[in-house]
């Protein structure tokens, strides 16, 4: 049953994301604070405990606002939050019976007791479903079952008369549940025919549930062909009747998906599963783009739909032999990608530089919903499609006036697979993503390769002994990244190339690449192998690093990249050296000629033709990248660096407070090409399901083609002399900067791995 199993279990992951979700935007706009709470864990309590405030309040019947009416709409909203919470295993400090909070938001409806007439009928309707939906969640399967037997008068003139279906489908559900699949039909069938079919009820867009449930028992039992035909007709009855909101969005996401998946299942390699999996990835980008899931980073859609794009994503790779399938499958992981920069960025407005802020509250103001939810079809459709003008011509100015890069970060699109195809040119491509799914069974990983010739090759693979050595540690012992500065640590190096890159890709690097003739590969990872020294690995049994086959270039994701490759690095030059808490520049200093000083060292004009280097008219950095009449074409920073997220920064004195954050960095104009030997700032691993936005985000966002930056700690040594041999490549002339950091790790790759492989060259 893993196919109804994951799909139950999707369905009601976002039925209660989209319920817990109108809860959290209720109480943001009730409570303007809201953003500053911290933690999406700490922002759910924060909500739950106002919502048991105001219920708790009801003895001042004076108060408009603390009615019965309200006081049982906030018991329900804070039963929505906590019942998501439990079911998506984000624990709450204080504890409460979701089940008993939905009990007494009945119990306000119905002053005069179980049974008498309700204050509010459809209030006491849909309350009653989620009261039902709780149950069979918590399986409670006989309580659930004796909650949902409701006779049809007891939906009539409630103004909730579709409800039925939900609570139908909450029937079947249990029934499924309790591995009693052919009691569906018994308890579902010929009345519910009845009903759907000779009442105005059969125009009601929730009929779909029905089928779907029907069809679901059909699944569960090997009744495919069957089970594939009521949901095809189901589905085709949600699109003809369905609402523009965001429930009916999630129910044509729910039903979408579960297709594509049953299709897969009985027909391995259908054309149809794939067609319909592109489109419920289309409905998941119109919930991400339309209702705001990127503007409200930590709430409950932005959660659910993170797991439906790996429940995608393990689609995709199912149907790995076909062309549609593998593209479509590198459209997940890059919007989710995609999805997590914005939402991260956006999470962080009050940080950003006037500017970006500026681009960021309008690209909010125009998803906000200005019509009344409960408006009319026709006012809702006419109302999104002016969100979708407004947001495209916000697109395009960044774009214009700014970079791609930024616009896709602010008001992120779909994919355009062959656009993309294009800006990769005549390189290989690896995208590495890692996804949870809606059985919440850990994280998946994902990787799809890009050949020069446009073909892409998607799969799914399993760490092994050696992955989780290096990144969890295994046998009471550290992880290798932890201990890479101990002699003795020394992972096994090709077992790990093998886990991880695909069989094509070792294929080509031990083939047909050569130290004299590498192919180019840019590889964009995720979470832990973020921090993973990709020159480092060997490819082969006799020892040959990745490095000594391939010109290896880095990008938070593919979606960054709209140029075939970095410039040559050319001048002038801006470099700031920072002598001090014992960094070592000397080196460094020495390759750019300056001058030996009892102080500190300028900020430095430098020619890479050997003309004396200048100091600069202004001694802080971020005012030189400001000024576009100094038309700098490199920077050199030597500098301590740390933190993460928009926090990130390099400790540069001259600078207000003695840092330069990445947030900062995003407000200033980086040259092409951008040498970082700092500590950390190429440090880009993700933030609990967010992507990484940090500093090396930030100087690619502003103007720079090409950034290097170590991952990790360097020891200030051999970061210093790495840093010193590719500024005497550079003012060679002619070279690009990746090539340049290539040909300096080739030049150490018999040292210690930490004085050269933590060094990465990002693009965009």
């Amino acid at each position: 049953m893993t196919v109804t199993s994951r799909s139950l279990a999707r369905d009601t992951m976002l039925a209660l994301a989209q319920h817990a979700e109108d809860a959290m935007v209720a109480f943001r706009n009730r409570d303007k604070l809201a953003v500053a709470v911290g933690s999406e864990r700490a922002m759910f309590q924060h909500a739950v405990q106002a919502y048991l405030k105001q219920a708790a309040s009801g003895s001042d019947e004076t108060r408009a606002d603390l009615d019965w009416s309200n006081r049982s709409i906030a018991l329900r909203n804070a039963a929505d939050i906590l019942g998501f919470c439990a079911f998506m295993g984000t624990e709450l400090p204080d504890q409460h019976d979701v089940e008993e909070l939905y009990r007494a938001a009945l119990a306000q409806l119905r002053p005069l007791g179980t049974g008498k007439p309700a204050l509010d009928r459809l209030s006491e309707v849909t309350t009653t479903y989620r009261l039902v939906r709780s149950l069979r969640v918590g399986g409670r399967h006989t309580e659930a079952l004796r909650e949902a037997r409701l006779d049809p008068p007891f939906y009539k003139a409630s103004g909730a008369e579709p409800r039925i279906a939900d609570v139908q489908f909450e029937t079947g559900a249990c029934l499924l549940a309790m591995g009693r699949p052919r009691q569906v039909f018994k308890a579902l069938g010929e009345s519910g025919e009845t009903y759907w079919e000779a009442t105005e009820a059969a125009a009601y867009s929730t009929r779909h549930r029905y089928g779907f449930v029907l069809a679901l028992a059909e699944q569960s039992v090997g009744e495919w062909d069957r089970a594939i035909q009521r949901m095809e007709v189901a589905l085709e009855h949600l699109v003809r009747h369905r609402v523009p909101d965001t429930r009916h969005l999630t129910y044509e996401l729910s039903l979408t998906l579960t297709l594509a998946e049953t299709l897969a299942a009985a027909f391995s390699r259908s054309e149809r599963a794939v067609t319909l999996a592109q489109q419920a990835l289309d409905v998941a980008e119109q919930i991400r783009e339309r209702w705001g899931v990127i503007a409200r980073a930590r709430t409950p859609l932005s959660r659910a739909i993170r797991r439906v794009y790996g429940d995608l994503a393990l689609l995709a790779a199912q149907l790995r032999d076909s062309t549609m399938a593998a593209q479509l499958g590198l459209r997940v992981c890059l919007s989710a990608k995609q999805t997590g920069f914005a939402s991260h960025l956006r999470a962080a407005e009050p940080l950003l530089p006037p500017r970006i802020r500026g681009l960021v509250t309008q690209a909010l103001a125009a998803e906000r919903l200005t019509v009344a939810p409960e408006s009319s079809q026709d006012v809702l459709r006419d109302h999104r499609q002016q969100q979708d003008r407004t947001l495209a011509v916000l697109r395009d100015t960044i774009q214009r006036r700014i970079n791609p890069m930024l616009a896709d970060m602010i008001v992120p699109t779909a994919t355009d697979v062959s656009d993309l195809l294009r800006a990769l040119g005549a390189r290989h491509a690896l995208d590495l993503a890692g996804l949870p799914d809606s059985l919440a069974e850990g994280t998946n990983w994902f990787r799809t390769l890009i050949t020069p010739t446009g073909d892409v090759l998607f799969d799914n693979f399993v760490p092994g002994d050696h992955f989780d050595a290096y990144f969890a540690g295994r046998g009471g012992q550290q992880p290798f990244k932890d201990r890479l500065h101990h002699d003795d640590a020394q992972p096994n190096w090709h077992a790990l190339a093998v886990e991880i890159l695909p069989d094509e890709l070792l294929h080509r690097l031990r083939e047909s690449a050569t130290e004299e003739n590498p192919l180019e590969l840019l590889i964009s990872a995720h979470q832990e192998l973020s921090l993973l020294p990709w020159a480092a690995l060997k490819v082969d049994e006799t020892g040959t690093r990745l490095v000594h086959r391939a010109v290896l270039t880095h990008t938070p994701a593919l979606t960054c990249v709209s140029r075939p490759h970095p410039p040559a690095v050319s001048g002038p030059a801006l470099v700031q050296l920072i002598a001090e808490n014992d960094l070592w520049v000397e080196g460094e200093r020495q390759a750019w000629n300056l001058p030996v000083t009892d102080g500190p060292i300028p900020l430095s004009r430098c020619a890479l033709d050997g003309e004396p280097p200048l100091p600069t008219t202004r001694t802080r950095l971020s005012d030189e990248l400001l000024d576009p009449e100094e038309g700098w074409r490199f920077v050199h920073i030597a500098a301590h660096g740390d933190g993460t997220g928009l926090d990130q920064y390099l400790a540069l004195p001259a600078e207000a407070g003695g840092q330069l954050s990445a947030a900062q960095a995003l407000a200033l104009r980086w040259p092409e090409s951008t040498l970082m030997a700092s500590c950390h700032i190429g440090r880009v691993v993700n933030v609990a399901e967010a992507e990484p936005v940090g500093f090396v985000m930030a100087v690619l966002t502003g103007g720079s083609q090409c950034v290097v930056a170590a991952i990790d700690k360097v020891p200030d040594v051999p970061a210093g002399r790495m840093s010193r041999h590719l500024v005497q490549i550079i003012r060679g002339g002619g070279v690009r900067l990746d090539h340049a950091l290539r040909r300096a790790q080739l030049n150490r790759a018999r040292e210690h791995e930490l004085s050269w492989a933590l060094f990465n060259a990002y693009v965009r």
